[in-house]
């Protein structure tokens, strides 16, 4: 129990220190938190894809705190895979982050989501590909309504620069493996093509040679 007081002491102390923002805003967390720390959720049929409403929690930086979006990417019972969402701000990012068409070869942290692609954003947000998390689906507090399909571009080219990010010496083992299917493939396309040359080849000489034959008999 002293060691409880004290600490809730301390937390008290810095409080008073901090922002009113960020006051309110981990106050709601521990809030969230006394209501839902037992896994309790309204939410089903959670999917890869979907965008949601969570409350992170108080983090230490420079991991995600507080109530943000977050993209769906994989699921494990009750426990998700998430990528956090934020308003994009051009100042804080001095490296211009990953867009599939704009910028495929950007800033890898973050991918870029324009309001003018995604009617559900109220403004410009980014994808934060270098900050995965494991958390509860109890964190969930409210769905968007809104989903990015697993099986569009954008998705893929989110999950693709997430795979790269975490496992890079997998990614290049990846990488050179499709690529030696591809030289596999083509070289079986090659070899194929002429099979089928040679096929014909031995079609017309069969022809030819009937033909001489028929000539031969006939005189």
């Amino acid at each position: 129990m002293k060691k409880y007081i004290e600490s809730i002491s301390k937390l008290n102390n810095i409080t008073l220190s901090a922002s009113t923002d960020e006051i309110d805003r981990y106050s709601e967390s521990d809030i969230f938190w006394t209501k839902h720390k037992n896994g309790l959720t309204s939410i089903k049929n959670i999917r890869k894809g979907d965008i949601y409403q969570f409350e992170f929690g108080k983090n230490y930086v420079p991991e995600m705190s507080y109530e943000h979006r977050g993209l769906v990417i994989g699921m494990s019972q009750k426990l998700l895979y998430v990528l956090p969402i934020y308003s994009y701000k051009t100042a804080s990012h001095k490296n211009p982050p990953l867009h599939i068409i704009d910028n495929p070869s950007g800033n890898g942290d973050f991918y870029l989501l324009k309001k003018s692609e995604f009617p559900f954003l109220r403004h410009d947000s980014v994808v934060k590909l270098n900050d995965i998390r494991t958390v509860s689906d109890a964190r969930i507090k409210y769905s968007h309504n809104a989903s990015i399909s697993p099986s569009s571009d954008t998705y893929k080219f989110i999950e693709d620069g997430v795979f790269r990010r975490y496992f890079p010496s997998i990614s290049f083992d990846y990488d050179k493996l499709k690529i030696d299917h591809e030289n596999v493939v083509k070289q079986s396309e090659a070899d194929n093509e002429q099979i089928i040359e040679l096929q014909q080849q031995v079609i017309d000489l069969t022809n030819a040679l009937a033909t001489f034959q028929q000539k031969s008999n006939e005189e």
